[in-house]
Order: structure tokens, then sequence, then C-alpha cells
């Protein structure tokens, strides 16, 4: 948590407020009880923390919440990392349900949470050369859709092919090819309930990011990436456009370099 700390003391009071504000709102979940599986109708409850204080400047790392106090930028940090371990855990239920553990992997990066879905020698998630998405894949999509409308932070779609060529006459190639099996798997999503506004962006990515470099026809370079993103990386993809995010994380950047 040294990073933590040194932003903290490392910004003035008006940032800190910002900052505190900003971790404060990241919740991924509406309800800390949700379970996808479990019956919809059954609902958490999350404490809110209370409205900053006029003394929030004093917020530090080794903070406790309690009913007095907003919590602490640690104790925030530590409750999303626990509500994307809850959000993985979930997601792991639905996929052995399926018995979809060879199509769907997870992972947990600094920009949240990596959802890999993939061929394997068993099941394609699209006909060679093809933007329709099989069956199977359809379900399991059908079937996560609703996890990510119990999310607060954005979702990207990324579109992966593997290397294989096309004829220059066959008018498609590998950034088509991605570019549609990405809106594809947006589309079965949307029709499962996602939500339309929880989407950011949807990415053609061609084979230019192989998971196995040394087998470009592998069936695991064939893949849908959904990453939930955390509410820092969405900042700072709002940021990049020139949207949002410019007041509080670029001043702060600028100061610890």
């Amino acid at each position: 948590m040294t990073t933590t700390k040194l932003i903290v003391s490392s910004v003035s009071k008006e940032e800190r407020q910002e900052i505190v504000a900003l971790l404060n709102g990241v919740s991924i979940f509406d309800g800390s009880e949700f379970n996808p599986v479990n019956n919809p109708g059954t609902s958490g409850s999350l404490a809110i923390a209370p409205s900053l204080p006029a003394n929030a400047d004093q917020v530090t790392s080794n903070d406790v919440p309690d009913t007095d106090r907003p919590e602490s930028l640690e104790t925030v940090l530590s409750r999303s990392d626990q509500e994307l371990n809850d959000l993985s855990e979930a997601i792991a239920r639905i996929t052995a349900e399926l018995n979809a553990q060879g199509n769907l992997s997870l992972e947990k990066v600094p920009q949240g949470l990596r959802i890999l879905l993939q061929d394997n020698d068993d099941r394609m998630m699209f006909p060679r050369g093809s933007a329709k998405i099989t069956p199977f894949f359809s379900r399991l999509l059908d079937e996560l859709a609703p996890v990510f409308n119990r999310i607060d932070n954005r979702v990207i779609i990324n579109g992966h092919t593997d290397s294989a060529n096309y004829p220059e006459s066959a008018g498609y190639n590998n950034w088509n090819l991605s570019g549609d099996r990405a809106l594809a798997a947006r589309n079965v999503l949307e029709k499962g309930g996602l939500e339309t506004q929880r989407v950011l962006q949807v990415n053609a990515m061609a084979d230019r990011m192989l998971l196995v470099p040394d087998d470009p026809l592998s069936a695991r370079n064939r893949r849908i990436e959904i990453m939930v993103l955390t509410q820092a990386a969405s900042d700072t993809l709002y940021q990049f456009y020139g949207q949002y995010g410019v007041k509080v994380v670029k001043p702060i950047a600028d100061r610890l370099q």
C-alpha cells in the first residue's frame, strides 16, 4: 500500500476529497451478496459510505471505517478487490455448470477482470471464416449476461483470430473477422439482457496478440476477451479520449513523476 500512502500524502485537501469520493463509488456490485446462481429475487445489501465530512483531508490509508467516518482508501481498494474475487467465483460456477472449463478462463489483472472465451479441440466458438456464434457459446454468453448487469464498471469486448490467411479475392481478412466476432458476442450478450451502456468498447485485434505465438494456427488464439474494467482503468480510457478523469488523474500523475 506504499503507493496509496504516497498519493494521499502528495495531494491537496480538495484533491484528496475527490479521490476518496471517487474510490468510495467504485463498488462493482449493487449488493454485497450477489450470486448469479442464486434466486434472482434474493438481494443483498451494501453499506454506502456516508458523505465526506469537512475533515476528509485527514483520511489516511490507516483509517478503519466505522459509522462516523467514510471508508479509507485502503479499505475501499481492499473491498473492490474482494468484489472482483466474488465476481470471478460466480462466473466460475456458471462455467462449471455448463462444463465449459476448457473454453473459459479468468485472470485478474491490474485493469480489472479478464475473461477469455476460446476454442479448444472439442468446441469452436465460430465456424471457420464465420462470425456466427455456435449454440454452445451462445448459451454460455446468455448465461453470463445477467452477471454484468450487477456491476458498476464498464466492459470492453475484444475479438481475436488465429493467423490463417485469406486470399485478397475473398474480400475478408482477420481484421474484419475479429471485429465481426466481437460485435456478435456483444449482440448475444445484449439479447441475454446485458444493458447497452455497460459496453465501453468493442475492438478488432486480428492476430496481433496471439496467446500461442509459437503455433499461430492454434485454437487458443481464436478467442473473445471480455475485460471488466476497474474504475481507474475506465477513467484512464476516458482521459485518453479527452472526456473524463483529467481534473484528478492528470495533476496527480504529473506531481508523482
